[in-house]
């Protein structure tokens, strides 16, 4: 990967370089692999980030957000993008290197684990020839149309859709006033109905209150000759109730003056009774006051003798223990002494037995040795014979050797003297060849320059021409692009049967044949004016 290994697309000014890396890469990168579904969790990224955006995508961006721009800013605004493309599609080639990386160790250090030992990697180099390709003049023509016809398609799918959301709103906004035509007449007839309804009961309620009103005419007269004769007699009631209530009031104040006499008497005798229950109850208080004082001493008394009597208690228990505690540790002292002396006695014993065994032990020894000096002796005598003889025949085979030798090196004397006389006649031959070579080169030399700066001027030529194709070719897009814009925004204002015109141009005749069966409805032409 050229932008993985060297960090050289930071600098480059073309953005169609750019593009190129990213497609090298998109065609090596596997973006259903585990290991790259790792390295985006990793980064906080989804496969959506990777997608390579359009100019149209990031001009309707700064549509959306309002920002003033200029072909300029567009320009730098895709090369910014494009690098932080790239910058992403490096980090996400680490991470997926390094999870690589990190399984195989895993994996290698669990197969160890196991017993199986993994074979140490074998280091090929393999050399690859480039192929060095000639684009030819009609082919990169060919390139700039087929990058300008997708950015075209590009743009026209954009646009399609555009028309189509514009004809799916008319197309609700017609079938919402069709609607509301429909209410409208249902609500008519149903107010006609209600009217036609309304007067007829209006007749029945005004011919039953004509009746109503005459018999309620009958009976108020009733009524008020009745009325009479009960407010007459009302009169006569009224007159016998306030001679009854003047009677009571008189009875009511006699008894209320006998009722003051008893009370009074009565509160004469309650506060005598009161003041003495009174002296009573302080003299009965005081009497007990004294005998809570005598108690309290009594109890004063009775804690002190039990404090003693326990503090007594508590002093024996704690004597008895020390007793026990003291005669138990005699007890363990004279246990411990009879181990102690049985533990010397053995011991003095397992130390007889040790001298005793290493004594035996020595004696053994010193016999083995005398044995084994003995054997060695006779071996040296042996392997000194040997010596001596193998000394005889090295001597012989010196004196052959040094024979040889005097004979080899004559030998080679004259071999080497041969070799150098072919060598001077080798080196006069290509001396000879040199100069004609020579000759031939530099006439091979001239006829290439020619040719070589011929190809310069034709690739100079070439290259402006591609340029200003390029320039001409982009020069149209824009204003394609900015026509297309201009129609997209004044979508609002154009009428049906041109938006259904426009769909035709940019879609086959199939799929046009289901739009316009769809879209045949609208009829209305808007209102407002477009915007210039």
């Amino acid at each position: 990967m050229l932008f993985v290994t060297e960090p050289k697309f930071v600098n480059i000014s073309n953005p169609r370089k750019l593009l190129s890396l990213i497609q090298e890469y998109e065609l090596k990168f596997r973006p259903d692999s585990p290991i790259t579904q790792k390295a985006m969790e990793s980064m906080g990224l989804d496969c959506h980030h990777f997608r390579r955006k359009n100019k149209f995508e990031l001009r309707y961006d700064f549509e959306i957000q309002k920002i003033p721009y200029t072909e300029a800013d567009m320009q730098k605004a895709y090369l910014n993008y494009m690098r932080e493309l790239i910058m992403d599609y490096q980090n996400l080639f680490d991470n997926r290197k390094r999870i690589k990386i990190d399984f195989e160790k895993r994996q290698r250090e669990e197969d160890e684990l196991r017993g199986y030992k993994w074979p140490e990697p074998v280091v090929t180099k393999k050399w690859f020839l480039k192929q060095i390709e000639t684009t030819t003049l009609n082919k990169k023509l060919e390139l700039i149309e087929e990058e300008r016809c997708k950015e075209q398609k590009i743009n026209d799918c954009f646009a399609k859709e555009a028309i189509k959301q514009e004809l799916d709103r008319r197309l609700k906004i017609q079938e919402n006033q069709q609607k509301e035509e429909r209410l409208l007449v249902s609500r008519k007839e149903t107010f006609d109905n209600l009217r036609k309804k309304a007067a007829s009961e209006n007749k029945k309620v005004y011919e039953k209150l004509q009746t109503h009103q005459q018999k309620i005419r009958k009976q108020l007269e009733k009524d008020f000759r009745t009325s009479k004769s009960i407010q007459e007699k009302m009169e006569a009631k009224e007159l016998s109730i306030q001679q009854k209530r003047s009677k009571m009031i008189s009875e009511i104040a006699s008894r209320n003056r006998k009722l003051e006499d008893k009370i009074n008497h009565f509160k004469d005798d309650f506060g005598n009774r009161l003041m003495e229950d009174l002296v009573r109850k302080q003299h009965a208080l005081e009497l007990s006051m004294s005998k809570r004082q005598k108690t309290a001493e009594q109890m004063e008394k009775n804690r002190l003798e039990k404090q003693q009597f326990f503090e007594q208690k508590l002093s024996n228990i704690n004597l008895k223990i020390k007793q026990e505690r003291e005669e138990k540790e005699s007890e363990l002292f004279n246990k411990v002494g009879q181990k102690l002396s049985k533990t010397e006695k053995l011991l003095e014993e397992h130390d007889k037995l040790v001298m005793k065994m290493w004594q035996d032990k020595k004696k053994e020894t010193q016999s083995r040795f005398s044995k084994q000096r003995e054997r060695y002796m006779q071996s040296e005598g042996k392997q000194q014979e040997k010596i001596e003889e193998l000394d005889e025949k090295l001597q012989s085979i010196q004196d052959r050797i040094e024979k040889f030798q005097t004979k080899k090196s004559e030998e080679w004397k004259s071999v080497k003297e041969q070799k150098i006389q072919n060598h001077k006649e080798h080196l006069e031959f290509l001396q000879y060849l040199k100069k004609k070579k020579e000759d031939k080169n530099q006439k091979q030399y001239l006829e290439r320059q020619i040719m070589v700066s011929n190809k310069l001027k034709k690739l100079k030529d070439e290259q402006e021409y591609v340029r200003t194709y390029q320039t001409a070719s982009k020069q149209r897009f824009e204003q394609n692009t900015l026509a297309q814009i201009g129609e997209l925004v004044n979508l609002k204002y154009s009428s049906s049967v041109k938006l259904l015109n426009k769909l035709k141009d940019l879609e086959d005749e199939e799929a046009f044949n289901d739009i316009q069966q769809k879209y045949k409805q609208i009829v209305k032409v808007p209102e407002k004016k477009p915007v210039e």
